[in-house]
């Protein structure tokens, strides 16, 4: 259906030529719009001819139009920032008529395109608090999403979306669940009932969560802190039957929420290996270190897999930043992997950006190669000239005080 809808499309506007756009009237252009990332379907002309003329037609755009045109560039990753600066001014401007679909829907797609306007945010919190509870599942769990993404700690409009969200707890599907959970870890907020009623729903519906959902969840029950055994056993069985779809992302995430919480999984961890080592090559830096410190904080010592990490973890090393490399070599000297070249590659990483590293990068970098026994003294110089600095940098202690 795709191609076929695709090949209509190029057709006609060989046809009608891309002018025929300025006939269009404000729906006609949203709904356009909305229909080819509906299908994903990338037609770059036409979604630059509607760009265009959503800007011309600015003042005429209602909200309907807004977020479906929004949602579609969205969609279709076409960041086209311009037009974003429009959608937002005419959104502001028509704030009072977005309804909960077109408030979720727009943070969702500016969320997604990375455009942060402070401004269309907080307007965008300010409109959905007083209807929230006509929010329904998905436009809960887009707003949450939204908000998170831009690390915007809104605590009214959190509050609010909590107590919509347990209002509708037996609505909300595996992710609207993961999702909200990731926006309130992401967003270091704790909220135990809620908390509690995301646990009960993520093991009612765990039969029908992806793997990311149940990477999510696991990832944000370990950043706040809370020990929930059923639901981690619940993840840890549903885990295995979906490994072969999980992303990198996903099975790292999952490996360092169960290591967080000491929650011990030995066959868990075995076929979390095993994927590992086939999806290696998709691997980024994080992925990379979140998995040899899983593996090292749960002692599981895998040594063909840390052979393979290191293996391919060389190739990409300029793109470690401090605190990967601090929490890789942590991993190794703690397993007791003395992997030289490696360690060597690391060390020079480590200097080139020891400008962003804070103490317990520089603690745990000087750590792990003195316990390995290796030696880097350009390193080792310059990580003792940065922790003089931080230490001379302290502020004094008040006259007779303790640290």
């Amino acid at each position: 259906m795709p191609q076929l809808f695709k090949e209509v499309s190029i057709t006609g506007l060989r046809k009608q030529g891309l002018p025929a756009i300025g006939t269009f009237n404000p729906q006609d252009l949203g709904n356009t719009a909305w229909s080819f990332a509906s299908l994903v379907v990338h037609n770059e002309p036409l979604m630059a001819a509607i760009s265009a003329e959503a800007v011309r037609r600015l003042l005429d755009l209602q909200p309907q139009n807004i977020t479906n045109i929004a949602w579609a560039c969205a969609k279709l990753e076409r960041a086209d920032m311009p037009l974003f600066d429009a959608l937002a001014a005419a959104a502001i401007w028509s704030m009072a008529d977005f309804n909960p679909q077109n408030l979720a829907n727009t943070a969702w797609a500016v969320a997604t395109v990375c455009f942060h306007h402070a401004p269309l945010i907080e307007a965008i919190s300010s409109a959905s608090l007083p209807i929230i509870s006509k929010f329904l599942p998905q436009e809960l769990s887009n707003l949450a999403w939204a908000f998170a993404h831009f690390s915007y700690r809104d605590m009214p409009l959190l509050h609010a979306i909590a107590s919509a969200a347990l209002a509708k707890c037996d609505d909300l599907n595996s992710q609207d669940l993961s999702n909200i959970a990731w926006a309130c870890a992401t967003l270091g907020w704790r909220n135990e009932p809620l908390f509690d009623a995301i646990s009960a729903g993520a093991i009612a519906n765990i039969h029908e969560s992806n793997s990311q959902d149940l990477a999510n969840t696991a990832w944000s029950f370990s950043t706040l802190s809370f020990a929930d055994r059923p639901l981690f056993q619940a993840i840890s069985a549903a885990s295995l039957r979906n490994l072969s779809a999980a992303s990198p992302q996903d099975l790292t995430n999952t490996a360092w929420a169960f290591a967080v919480r000491s929650k011990r999984d030995a066959p868990l961890f075995d076929a979390i290996s095993a994927e590992a080592i086939r999806r290696l090559k998709d691997f980024i830096p994080q992925n990379h270190t979140n998995l040899a410190w899983s593996l090292a904080v749960e002692s599981f010592h895998d040594v063909p897999l840390l052979q393979a990490i290191s293996a391919a973890a060389m190739p990409m090393m300029q793109e470690f930043n401090c605190q990967n490399v601090s929490n890789t070599v942590w991993a190794l000297a703690t397993m007791g992997r003395a992997d030289v070249p490696f360690l060597d590659s690391m060390a020079a990483q480590a200097l080139a950006r020891l400008i962003e590293a804070d103490a317990q990068d520089l603690s745990n970098t000087a750590w792990a190669f003195s316990v390995l026994e290796v030696t880097y003294s350009p390193m080792i110089h310059a990580i003792s000239s940065a922790a003089m600095r931080m230490i001379r940098d302290l502020p004094p202690l008040p006259f007779g005080g303790s640290p």
